[in-house]
């Protein structure tokens, strides 16, 4: 009698257990729980300095910007636009090299609020530019002879005045501020510069 009751009651708990097994797994699938990682504390927005893609990138021996002095010559008159040159100085102790295109546009309101739109880059052949300590680097800049009332751009583009040049050496994200009081901008949508590679100067 005792041995029927010991077998009932392991029949009963293998019985319960089984039940159980079921319910838990929904009729034998199995299920996964979903896991949690930790978070890192919220960081701040990038720069919105667009990064230069994998096929852009610089030279190994870019010019350090802290050796490098900008200055943007008088513009050229001559068929509707005007050229400039943007001349790059190496003004290290040590050779570096320039490749590819500056970043341009014109700031004004006293604050460096860029005015309009920035420069578009040409379809010139890019090329390593060696700077000796002493030497220079130069970039070609035209823009569109807007005057004060648009130029060829008429309505599309409002004129005002700005204070200057922000310039971008090229595969860098530092700008330098070049004074040029009183220069014309157009602060429409339409594009009125066109920046080409650096040469050697």
């Amino acid at each position: 009698m005792r041995g029927s009751r010991g077998a009932a009651a392991v029949l009963g708990l293998a019985g319960a257990l089984l039940l159980a097994g079921c319910a838990a797994g929904g009729g034998g699938t199995p299920t996964t729980s979903p896991t949690t990682s930790p978070t890192s504390p919220p960081t701040s927005a990038p720069p919105s300095t667009p990064t230069p893609s994998p096929t852009e990138t610089g030279p190994a021996d870019q010019c350090p910007d802290d050796a490098l002095q900008i200055t943007v010559g008088e513009g050229d008159p001559g068929a509707g636009n005007i050229g400039y040159d943007i001349t790059f100085t190496n003004t290290g102790s040590a050779p570096c090299t320039l490749r590819g295109f500056p970043g341009v546009s014109v700031v004004g309101d006293g604050n460096g609020t860029q005015l309009g739109q920035p420069a578009d880059r040409t379809d010139a052949r890019v090329e390593d530019v060696r700077i000796a300590p002493g030497g220079t680097a130069v970039a070609p800049l035209q823009a569109v002879d807007i005057g004060s009332d648009g130029g060829p751009l008429g309505d599309e583009c409002p004129t005002t005045t700005g204070d200057g040049w922000r310039i971008y050496p090229p595969h860098s994200f530092r700008a330098f501020f070049v004074e040029s009081p009183g220069i014309a901008a157009c602060t429409g949508s339409r594009p009125w510069l066109t920046v080409g590679p650096v040469r050697a100067g």
